[in-house]
């Protein structure tokens, strides 16, 4: 993944700032965009998702990030978030409006030998991702 999307990249760049080390970042692709396509899941197609939007599965100090409505032609990608999937599944279902028939993939282990995906809904993902023991790193 990208170490500047909700990571520490520019933490880290601040830091060596301040001793004096003006560092070189060589940019990547987000495991937003990379670890759906790895697992055959575009983000967008013509006729079904015409936007996406990225969220992290944490805010500041553990909290849950503020949720995103459902709208039909939308893809949500979300990092960092296997670990609370049943409470993230559960909130888009009861506050944002999330049809509990919509789809959801997981791609686990992105791009390493070892990657596999797992789908289902947002009904049923929980029960799948603990029956497989999904773990991070994962994108939602």
């Amino acid at each position: 993944g990208d170490p500047f999307v909700f990571g520490r990249g520019g933490e880290e760049i601040l830091m060596f700032r301040r001793f004096g080390v003006e560092s070189k970042v060589i940019p990547g692709v987000s495991a937003a965009f990379s670890a759906p396509l790895l697992g055959n899941i575009p983000v967008t197609h013509r006729g079904v998702s015409n936007q996406v939007v990225m969220c992290t599965g944490y805010g500041r100090e553990g909290t849950s990030p503020d949720l995103i409505r459902y709208h039909k032609e939308q893809t949500v990608v979300f990092l960092m978030a296997v670990g609370r999937l049943r409470e993230l599944c559960d909130r888009l279902i009861r506050l944002a409006g999330y049809p509990k028939e919509t789809p959801v993939g997981i791609i686990e282990r992105a791009g390493c030998p070892n990657q596999r995906t797992v789908v289902g809904n947002m009904e049923t993902i929980g029960d799948i991702a603990e029956k497989y023991n999904v773990q991070a790193p994962s994108t939602i």
